[in-house]
Formats: C-alpha cells, structure tokens, sequence
C-alpha cells in the first residue's frame, strides 16, 4: 500500500470537515500531535464500528513507547482485520507526530470504513428474507408446531445453541467471501485505472507528435515559398 500520496488542499479540508464531525474526546489543535498516541483513531473507529473497539485497550500517552503499543494494539486489532496494516516506520512516524503522515493515514482509514459499512450492508441486506418468504417461514413453523411433540427444555436449549453457532459461523463466511470479492473488484478498477492513464499519456504523446508534424511541414512550405520568389 502506497504511503507516499499528496492530498490537495480541497482532500484535506474534506478530510478535517469529516473529523471535525466526529464527537471525540478533545477537540483538534495540532493533529500530528492530537493523533500520536492512538486514542482518537480508535475513537473515530467506534463511533462507526464500535463492535470493532474496545477503547479499554489503549490508555493516553505521551511517551513513545506507550503510544507505539497503542499503534500495535490498533494494528493487530482493528486495522489488519479493516486491510490497512501499517509498516513499522509508518507506526513510528505516527507516533512521532511526522507532519503530514496522519492526514495520510486517516484518508486510508476512512476509505476503510466507507468499505467496511459497505460489506455490512450488503451483508445485512441479503440476510432479510422477503415478505413471500417470511411468510412461507411461517407457515413452516406453523405445520411443524401442530404435527410434532414438545420436546424437553435441555434438547431445546441444546439445539438453538447448535443453530446460533451455525448461524453465526455461515453469516461470517457469507461476510469474508463479500469481502473478497470487494477487495479483488478494487484491484480490478485500479488496474483499469491504470490502463486508462497510459491510453491518456499515449494520446498526449500523439498530439504532440501531430503538432510537431504539423510544424515541420508549415515550416518546409514557408520555405519552398521562399525559394520560389527568390526565383
């Protein structure tokens, strides 16, 4: 992952709006500073994905140590999982308030989130079944009531446990293959977007070919002009 991006001035005032939008604990004076030790990033994460943060992991900090253990709890935890694992000079960096790495850094992030929320809701919404199956749910349910026994309490308690983890173990993988296929989409823009910019460069090269050209045979015209009135 690139780290050596250049966010215009119009990126980095929507990048402090959208901060600036965030209930965050202290409000924003030097933000290499403000960032250093980690707290505020994991503040930003919660407030979109707090089943993500637990925010008694990471303790304020002014010393370097305490805040790159912050960076490595917020690494290992919270950014691998979002696939914005960050190098050790980057680690270090943030955590020596380098000018201009933490507005970098938290234009990835947000990206993350954006991406994160996106998997979410397509998740969420492949899970709601439609009216014509809740229904059809229910009367299932319905014919099994009336030709089945109750059953004991234990059996009952065992199998919706079984079918919670079932549940849950299908959404997930449901979850990590959307992921994927997200994450193998972007790839597959970024080389299109690549493959466009060198179809741009080539078009640049032949105008200017084309007017050189162009240039070169004016010129020879003048020149032949020239030679005829001379005669």
């Amino acid at each position: 992952m690139a780290w050596d991006l250049e966010l215009n001035p119009i990126l980095l005032e929507e990048l402090y709006v959208w901060i600036d939008s965030i209930p965050l604990s202290k409000t924003k004076t030097k933000i290499e500073r403000d960032f250093s030790d980690g707290i505020l990033v994991a503040e930003i994460i919660r407030h979109y994905l707090p089943d993500m943060v637990d925010m008694h992991n990471y303790t304020v900090a002014n010393s370097f140590n305490p805040k790159k253990i912050n960076w490595g709890q917020l690494n290992k935890r919270i950014l691998c999982p979002l696939t914005l694992d960050l190098p050790d000079k980057i680690i270090i960096d943030l955590c020596n308030g380098k000018p201009g790495v933490v507005e970098i850094f938290l234009f990835k992030l947000r990206q993350k989130i954006d991406e994160e929320l996106e998997l979410r809701q397509k998740l969420e919404s492949q899970r709601l079944p439609s009216p014509n199956q809740s229904l059809l749910a229910l009367n299932i349910i319905d014919s099994k009531k009336e030709s089945t026994n109750i059953v004991s309490s234990r059996s009952s308690r065992i199998s919706k446990s079984i079918g919670s983890f079932t549940s849950r173990w299908v959404s997930r993988l449901f979850y990590e293959e959307l992921k994927q296929q997200s994450l193998e989409q972007d790839e597959e823009i970024q080389i299109l977007r690549a493959k466009l910019r060198r179809l741009e460069h080539i078009l640049q090269l032949k105008d200017i070919r084309i007017s050189e050209l162009i240039e070169e045979t004016q010129r020879k015209q003048l020149t032949i002009l020239g030679t005829g009135k001379n005669k």
